[in-house]
């Protein structure tokens, strides 16, 4: 979907009263591809659109930025210095790429990568703290792996701070699953730990069909496996071709929602503005439209981002990911592997009375509370979901992601023992909406 757009810029927000080499471990990102004004700010020079462009971002919780300088024609690093600094001032990163960073290709050098790191080591230091990273691109073949990765090994070395970042394909783009999993370990396996890339991103548009695409939840499944410890990035595309449906209010809560029950730590949008129809992309508008004013969409991202920057992010980013489960494939008739349905010996969970949901388990490595993650993977309301838990629990749900709006107050729910486990009930989740649940 990308394929234009070879290199990325890629950032995210330094983490209070932490250290910066921690700032991607420590807040769930939120980020954006095709910046706020990337296609207007530095070549127009109007501050008073720069500042409303980025107070949108931040009153819709993004905290980074991946907008591509060499779309606004510059040859230096001017554009690129002027896009840190007006991170800085708004609270985000930016994951640093300039026109000449191009490490896939035999012209790069040893002397190129000196010149840019110089650069970005000598800036002044808000603009240096706004610097998250150095970003590659990404999509590239398998070809490129090693190059990537021997580049990688410079900016980690050389940068300890800011890590290099990439971002993979998605296995549709292969044949078969077993050339896509070679694929994945040509750039995750990694002996050398100074050329192991640090954050596992990857792009997977599921409704580039009429109907979800079959692979979607394997593909999120081989990239929690293959990623190990490291930090996954997802993408949530806000638009699409118009030869198929725009994207409506379920793609998007759907695509925000389920890679977190796999355990994800930053989800970014393809694409935040809309792409200049000069561009001959021909995509519906995004976040913000063609003017630069925010469509339907915006409203929609907005309390997405609010409730998983305020609670899910929180919960995902200080707890382990100690299991994921389906109840069944439903609705999306995927072939899911047994190791991703539930089972009823399950430790945390002994059953869940509908389809259609999808469970992320979180707990805390040093204590006995835990929290269900619960995805409606149908596109209709579910209600009165019966749930069993083991042991005798206490039992707290935090209003669904619709319907929060800051208030960190759980509900405490009404329940009933029977066979050594827990039993309740949740009235209601809507279509591809998450409610969170807390088990003491």
């Amino acid at each position: 979907m990308k394929n234009k757009f070879p290199l990325l810029l890629f950032a995210f927000i330094l983490a209070y009263n932490t250290g910066h080499a921690q700032w991607y471990k420590e807040k769930f990102v939120i980020g954006t591809f095709a910046d706020p004004r990337i296609f207007g700010v530095t070549r127009n020079a109007d501050d008073a659109k720069d500042t409303l462009s980025y107070k949108l971002a931040r009153g819709a919780y993004i905290n980074l930025l991946t907008g591509p300088q060499f779309y606004n024609g510059a040859q230096d690093f001017s554009l690129m210095d002027k896009t840190l600094g007006l991170a800085s001032a708004y609270g985000m990163h930016v994951m640093a790429i300039d026109s000449k960073l191009q490490v896939t290709t035999d012209k790069f050098s040893d002397n190129d990568a000196q010149n840019v790191l110089a650069h970005f080591k000598s800036l002044d230091p808000k603009r240096r703290e706004a610097l998250g990273g150095y970003s590659f691109g990404g999509e590239f073949p398998v070809t490129k792996a090693g190059q990537v990765k021997k580049w990688a090994g410079f900016y980690n070395n050389n940068d300890t701070d800011r890590p290099a970042y990439t971002y993979l394909l998605p296995c549709y783009g292969f044949k078969t699953r077993a050339e896509y999993e070679q694929y994945l370990d040509a750039y995750l396996s990694e002996s050398n730990p100074a050329q192991k890339l640090k954050i596992v991103a990857y792009d997977y548009y599921p409704f580039l069909s009429p109907s979800l695409m079959a692979s979607y939840f394997y593909n999120l499944g081989i990239i929690k496996e293959k990623a190990g410890d490291r930090p996954v990035w997802y993408f949530i595309a806000s638009t699409t071709k118009r030869t198929l449906p725009d994207i409506n209010d379920y793609n998007l809560r759907f695509m925000a929602y389920c890679p977190l029950a796999y355990g994800s730590k930053g989800a970014l949008y393809y694409t935040y503005e809309s792409l200049p129809e000069k561009m001959g992309m021909n995509y519906y508008e995004a976040i913000i439209g063609l003017s630069g004013q925010p469509t339907a969409k915006y409203a929609k991202v907005r309390t997405i981002n609010y409730f998983i920057t305020n609670f899910a992010g929180p919960i995902i980013m200080k707890n382990d990911c100690v299991g994921t489960y389906h109840v069944s494939n439903s609705p999306t008739n995927e072939n899911i592997p047994d190791k991703y349905i539930l089972q009823r010996n399950n430790r945390y969970v002994s059953s869940i009375g509908n389809p259609n949901i999808l469970v992320g388990i979180f707990k805390s490595p040093n204590g006995g509370k835990y929290y269900l993650m619960l995805v409606n993977k149908s596109s209709n309301p579910v209600s009165n979901v019966a749930v069993a838990v083991p042991g005798s629990k206490t039992i707290q749900e935090l209003p669904a992601s619709e319907n929060y709006h800051g208030a960190k107050n759980y509900t405490k729910l009404k329940t009933s023992g029977s066979g050594g486990k827990t039993n309740f009930v949740i009235n209601n989740i809507g279509g591809g909406e998450m409610s969170i649940i807390e088990v003491d």
